[in-house]
Protein backbone atom coordinates (compact mmCIF):
# COMPACT_ATOMS: atom_id res chain seq x y z
CA UNK A 1 0.00 0.00 0.00
CA UNK A 2 1.12 3.34 -1.48
CA UNK A 3 2.00 5.69 1.84
CA UNK A 4 0.43 9.43 1.58
CA UNK A 5 3.40 11.90 1.78
CA UNK A 6 1.34 14.08 3.65
CA UNK A 7 -1.22 14.41 6.56
CA UNK A 8 -3.23 18.19 7.31
CA UNK A 9 -4.74 17.78 10.70
CA UNK A 10 -6.37 20.30 12.92
CA UNK A 11 -4.53 20.97 16.14
CA UNK A 12 -5.32 22.94 19.51
CA UNK A 13 -2.57 25.69 19.64
CA UNK A 14 -1.47 28.29 21.90
CA UNK A 15 -0.99 31.22 19.84
CA UNK A 16 -0.56 35.01 20.34
CA UNK A 17 -3.42 37.04 18.87
CA UNK A 18 -2.49 41.02 18.38
CA UNK A 19 -5.94 43.02 18.84
CA UNK A 20 -5.12 46.42 17.15
CA UNK A 21 -7.28 49.37 17.68
CA UNK A 22 -5.37 51.71 16.00
CA UNK A 23 -4.04 52.34 12.15
CA UNK A 24 -1.25 53.97 13.20
CA UNK A 25 1.49 50.82 12.52
CA UNK A 26 4.57 53.04 14.21
CA UNK A 27 2.07 53.08 17.67
CA UNK A 28 1.20 49.73 17.08
CA UNK A 29 5.12 48.19 17.12
CA UNK A 30 6.47 50.81 19.67
CA UNK A 31 3.17 49.36 22.20
CA UNK A 32 4.18 46.38 21.52
CA UNK A 33 7.72 46.47 21.72
CA UNK A 34 7.33 47.65 25.38
CA UNK A 35 5.38 44.43 25.71
CA UNK A 36 8.05 41.98 23.90
CA UNK A 37 10.48 43.54 26.30
CA UNK A 38 8.67 42.19 29.40
CA UNK A 39 9.42 39.06 28.70
CA UNK A 40 11.79 38.74 25.39
CA UNK A 41 12.35 34.74 25.59
CA UNK A 42 8.53 34.03 25.86
CA UNK A 43 7.79 36.30 22.70
CA UNK A 44 11.10 35.32 20.92
CA UNK A 45 10.03 33.70 17.73
CA UNK A 46 6.35 33.30 18.47
CA UNK A 47 3.87 32.97 15.91
CA UNK A 48 1.34 35.79 16.45
CA UNK A 49 -2.41 36.45 14.16
CA UNK A 50 -3.78 40.51 13.47
CA UNK A 51 -7.31 40.69 14.20
CA UNK A 52 -8.59 43.81 12.98
CA UNK A 53 -12.52 43.60 14.78
CA UNK A 54 -11.84 46.51 16.40
CA UNK A 55 -10.99 48.66 13.48
CA UNK A 56 -14.03 47.88 11.10
CA UNK A 57 -13.88 50.09 8.01
CA UNK A 58 -10.93 52.00 9.06
CA UNK A 59 -8.94 48.82 7.96
CA UNK A 60 -9.01 50.61 5.02
CA UNK A 61 -6.24 52.84 6.41
CA UNK A 62 -3.93 50.16 8.02
CA UNK A 63 -0.61 50.11 6.04
CA UNK A 64 -0.67 46.18 5.85
CA UNK A 65 2.91 45.57 4.50
CA UNK A 66 4.54 48.05 7.08
CA UNK A 67 2.87 46.28 9.78
CA UNK A 68 3.96 42.80 8.61
CA UNK A 69 8.04 43.94 7.99
CA UNK A 70 7.30 44.84 11.89
CA UNK A 71 6.54 42.28 13.54
CA UNK A 72 9.25 40.21 11.63
CA UNK A 73 11.82 42.77 13.17
CA UNK A 74 10.48 42.70 16.04
CA UNK A 75 11.03 38.54 15.82
CA UNK A 76 7.42 37.85 15.62
CA UNK A 77 6.08 35.06 13.46
CA UNK A 78 3.29 36.05 11.59
CA UNK A 79 0.43 33.50 11.00
CA UNK A 80 -2.46 35.59 9.21
CA UNK A 81 -4.48 39.14 10.27
CA UNK A 82 -8.78 37.84 10.32
CA UNK A 83 -11.90 39.92 11.08
CA UNK A 84 -11.10 42.44 7.95
CA UNK A 85 -13.93 44.03 5.77
CA UNK A 86 -14.10 42.88 1.93
CA UNK A 87 -13.18 45.80 0.90
CA UNK A 88 -9.42 44.92 2.58
CA UNK A 89 -8.61 41.60 2.10
CA UNK A 90 -6.82 42.59 -1.25
CA UNK A 91 -4.64 44.62 0.04
CA UNK A 92 -3.73 42.32 2.86
CA UNK A 93 -3.25 39.40 0.43
CA UNK A 94 -1.28 41.49 -2.01
CA UNK A 95 1.26 42.67 1.47
CA UNK A 96 1.99 39.05 1.92
CA UNK A 97 -1.16 38.43 4.75
CA UNK A 98 -2.83 34.96 5.01
CA UNK A 99 -6.32 36.02 5.92
CA UNK A 100 -7.78 33.59 8.52
CA UNK A 101 -11.73 32.95 8.62
CA UNK A 102 -13.46 34.98 11.55
CA UNK A 103 -13.06 33.46 15.13
CA UNK A 104 -15.16 32.98 17.66
CA UNK A 105 -13.16 31.48 19.87
CA UNK A 106 -13.13 32.13 24.02
CA UNK A 107 -9.80 34.15 24.52
CA UNK A 108 -7.80 35.14 27.51
CA UNK A 109 -6.53 38.15 28.15
CA UNK A 110 -2.24 38.35 28.78
CA UNK A 111 -2.14 41.71 29.76
CA UNK A 112 -3.20 45.38 28.87
CA UNK A 113 -1.59 47.40 26.01
CA UNK A 114 -1.42 46.37 23.35
CA UNK A 115 -4.43 44.25 23.69
CA UNK A 116 -2.44 41.04 23.16
CA UNK A 117 -4.70 37.82 23.67
CA UNK A 118 -3.79 33.93 24.02
CA UNK A 119 -5.72 31.94 21.51
CA UNK A 120 -7.15 28.43 22.88
CA UNK A 121 -9.42 27.45 20.08
CA UNK A 122 -9.84 23.88 20.14
CA UNK A 123 -10.72 21.32 17.44
CA UNK A 124 -14.07 19.33 17.01
CA UNK A 125 -11.65 16.01 18.23
CA UNK A 126 -9.11 15.53 19.00
CA UNK A 127 -7.78 11.89 20.02
CA UNK A 128 -5.65 10.81 23.10
CA UNK A 129 -2.83 8.61 21.95
CA UNK A 130 -0.12 7.80 24.17
CA UNK A 131 2.61 6.66 21.45
CA UNK A 132 2.36 10.04 20.22
CA UNK A 133 4.74 12.92 22.05
CA UNK A 134 2.69 15.23 19.60
CA UNK A 135 -0.63 14.30 20.70
CA UNK A 136 -3.15 17.19 21.89
CA UNK A 137 -5.63 16.52 24.25
CA UNK A 138 -8.93 18.37 24.74
CA UNK A 139 -11.84 18.18 27.39
CA UNK A 140 -14.72 19.68 27.94
CA UNK A 141 -18.15 19.61 29.59
CA UNK A 142 -16.72 18.28 32.61
CA UNK A 143 -16.24 20.30 35.91
CA UNK A 144 -12.89 17.87 36.63
CA UNK A 145 -10.99 16.37 34.59
CA UNK A 146 -8.42 13.58 35.76
CA UNK A 147 -5.00 12.90 33.59
CA UNK A 148 -3.39 9.82 35.08
CA UNK A 149 -0.06 9.51 32.80
CA UNK A 150 2.94 12.17 32.75
CA UNK A 151 2.19 15.16 30.39
CA UNK A 152 5.28 14.62 27.80
CA UNK A 153 6.85 17.32 25.68
CA UNK A 154 5.41 18.40 22.65
CA UNK A 155 2.09 17.89 24.39
CA UNK A 156 -1.16 20.51 25.25
CA UNK A 157 -3.67 19.29 27.44
CA UNK A 158 -6.50 21.41 27.67
CA UNK A 159 -9.78 21.51 30.29
CA UNK A 160 -12.43 23.67 29.06
CA UNK A 161 -14.84 24.79 31.05
CA UNK A 162 -13.32 23.21 34.22
CA UNK A 163 -10.31 22.29 36.32
CA UNK A 164 -7.50 19.52 35.73
CA UNK A 165 -5.85 17.07 37.58
CA UNK A 166 -2.52 15.88 36.85
CA UNK A 167 -2.03 12.41 38.82
CA UNK A 168 2.17 11.97 37.32
CA UNK A 169 4.11 15.33 36.30
CA UNK A 170 4.02 17.61 33.42
CA UNK A 171 7.62 17.48 31.24
CA UNK A 172 9.53 20.47 29.82
CA UNK A 173 7.89 21.53 26.42
CA UNK A 174 4.28 20.69 27.17
CA UNK A 175 1.64 23.25 27.87
CA UNK A 176 -1.58 22.06 30.71
CA UNK A 177 -4.54 24.92 30.21
CA UNK A 178 -7.17 25.02 31.99
CA UNK A 179 -11.05 27.56 32.66
CA UNK A 180 -10.49 26.70 36.24
CA UNK A 181 -7.40 25.25 38.82
CA UNK A 182 -4.81 22.87 37.90
CA UNK A 183 -3.95 20.70 40.38
CA UNK A 184 -0.15 18.30 39.34
CA UNK A 185 0.69 15.39 41.90
CA UNK A 186 4.30 15.68 40.41
CA UNK A 187 6.61 18.49 39.10
CA UNK A 188 5.90 21.04 36.77
CA UNK A 189 7.62 21.98 33.82
CA UNK A 190 6.53 23.61 29.66
CA UNK A 191 3.67 26.38 30.83
CA UNK A 192 0.98 25.83 33.04
CA UNK A 193 -1.84 28.17 32.50
CA UNK A 194 -4.87 28.22 34.71
CA UNK A 195 -7.98 30.37 34.21
CA UNK A 196 -7.56 31.15 30.66
CA UNK A 197 -10.72 32.49 29.87
CA UNK A 198 -10.74 35.15 33.16
CA UNK A 199 -10.96 33.20 36.55
CA UNK A 200 -9.39 35.29 38.54
CA UNK A 201 -9.80 32.58 41.43
CA UNK A 202 -8.15 29.98 39.79
CA UNK A 203 -5.03 28.25 41.68
CA UNK A 204 -1.76 25.96 40.05
CA UNK A 205 -1.20 23.04 43.08
CA UNK A 206 1.92 21.28 42.46
CA UNK A 207 4.72 19.13 44.44
CA UNK A 208 7.89 20.27 42.32
CA UNK A 209 7.49 24.46 40.71
CA UNK A 210 9.87 23.76 37.28
CA UNK A 211 7.61 25.56 35.05
CA UNK A 212 8.73 27.63 32.10
CA UNK A 213 5.63 29.62 32.32
CA UNK A 214 2.86 30.08 34.71
CA UNK A 215 -0.22 31.90 34.29
CA UNK A 216 -3.57 32.54 35.92
CA UNK A 217 -6.32 34.47 34.11
CA UNK A 218 -3.89 35.84 31.62
CA UNK A 219 -1.27 37.25 34.33
CA UNK A 220 1.91 35.41 33.64
CA UNK A 221 5.29 35.16 34.54
CA UNK A 222 8.08 33.08 33.24
CA UNK A 223 9.75 31.17 36.16
CA UNK A 224 13.33 32.77 35.31
CA UNK A 225 12.47 35.90 36.27
CA UNK A 226 10.84 35.14 40.00
CA UNK A 227 12.78 35.15 42.78
CA UNK A 228 11.08 32.61 44.78
CA UNK A 229 13.20 30.31 47.59
CA UNK A 230 10.36 27.80 46.30
CA UNK A 231 11.63 26.76 42.77
CA UNK A 232 11.52 22.87 42.84
CA UNK A 233 9.36 22.57 46.05
CA UNK A 234 5.57 22.07 46.31
CA UNK A 235 4.13 25.63 45.77
CA UNK A 236 0.18 26.74 45.49
CA UNK A 237 -0.11 30.04 42.88
CA UNK A 238 -2.83 32.34 42.97
CA UNK A 239 -3.63 36.03 42.19
CA UNK A 240 -3.59 38.75 44.18
CA UNK A 241 -3.78 42.11 43.86
CA UNK A 242 -3.39 41.28 40.19
CA UNK A 243 -0.31 39.60 40.87
CA UNK A 244 0.85 36.00 40.82
CA UNK A 245 2.12 35.00 44.47
CA UNK A 246 3.46 31.57 45.09
CA UNK A 247 2.78 30.14 48.36
CA UNK A 248 4.47 27.00 50.29
CA UNK A 249 2.17 23.47 50.15
CA UNK A 250 1.08 23.16 53.92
Amino acid sequence: MKIQPIDIKGEMNMQNVLHIHSTDVREILHALTEKRDEAPQFFLHSPIIVDCKSLDEECTDLDYKGLLTGLRALSFVPVGIRHLPSDSVDSAMQAGWAILRDSTAKQSQLKTEPNIKKDTSQPEEVADNDTNTNTEVAYSGERVKVITRPVRSGQQVYAAQGDIVVLSQTGAGSEVLADGSIHVYGSIAGRVLAGVNGDRSARIFCQGLEAELISIAGVYQLLDEIDTPLKGQPAMIHLEGGKLLIEPMV
